[in-house]
C-alpha cells in the first residue's frame, strides 16, 4: 500500500486581507458618516471608500478563484502530483534532474522556513518547474519532502 502525503494550498492570506479591508471600511464609514437627529447617513462620494471597495472585491475574487482551484501537492513513493480541481500533473522522481531552493531575504517569523521557492529541473522540460513553498500548509514538512527527493537524486 502506498503512503500518500498531501499538502493543500493556503487561503488564510486572503481571509486575513479581507477582514482587514472590511474592518477598515467599516471604521472609515463610521468616522466619515454624519450622525444627525437619530439617523446616520453614509458619505458615498468619497474616493477612499471606492478604493477600499475595489480592494475588497479584488480580494473576494482572488479568494474565490483560489478556493475553486484548490491546489495541492501529493507525494507518493515514486512521484509527486501537482493537482487542482481542473487537472493534475505527475512528476516522476526519475524525471527530475535537480532541485534548487531559493531563500527569503529576511526571515519574518520562526514558524516559517527561510526557503521561498523550489525550482525543479526536469528532463522533458526546458523551463524550470517553480513551486512556491509558502503557498502550502506545513511548509517545513513540504521542504523536507523535496529535500528527501533531492537526497535520493544525489545518492
Amino acid at each position: 500500500m502506498e503512503h500518500k502525503r498531501i499538502f493543500k494550498a493556503r487561503l488564510d492570506f486572503y481571509y486575513k486581507s479581507l477582514v482587514i479591508y472590511l474592518v477598515f471600511l467599516i471604521v472609515y464609514v463610521l468616522l466619515r458618516g454624519n450622525f444627525g437627529t437619530e439617523e446616520f447617513t453614509i458619505v458615498f462620494h468619497d474616493p477612499i471608500i471606492y478604493i477600499t471597495l475595489v480592494f475588497v472585491l479584488y480580494t473576494i475574487a482572488a479568494l474565490l478563484v483560489n478556493a475553486v482551484r484548490s491546489k495541492e501537492i501529493e507525494f507518493t513513493e515514486d512521484r509527486f502530483i501537482l493537482k487542482n480541481r481542473f487537472g493534475h500533473r505527475d512528476v516522476m522522481y526519475s524525471d527530475i534532474l535537480s532541485i534548487r531552493f531559493s531563500r527569503e531575504r529576511v526571515r519574518r517569523s520562526e514558524g516559517k522556513s527561510g526557503i521561498r521557492k523550489a525550482r525543479i529541473k526536469l528532463k522533458d522540460r526546458k523551463k524550470l518547474l517553480r513551486i512556491r513553498i509558502s503557498e502550502f500548509y506545513d511548509e517545513k514538512r513540504l521542504i523536507g519532502e523535496f529535500k528527501n527527493i533531492n537526497k535520493e537524486l544525489h545518492s
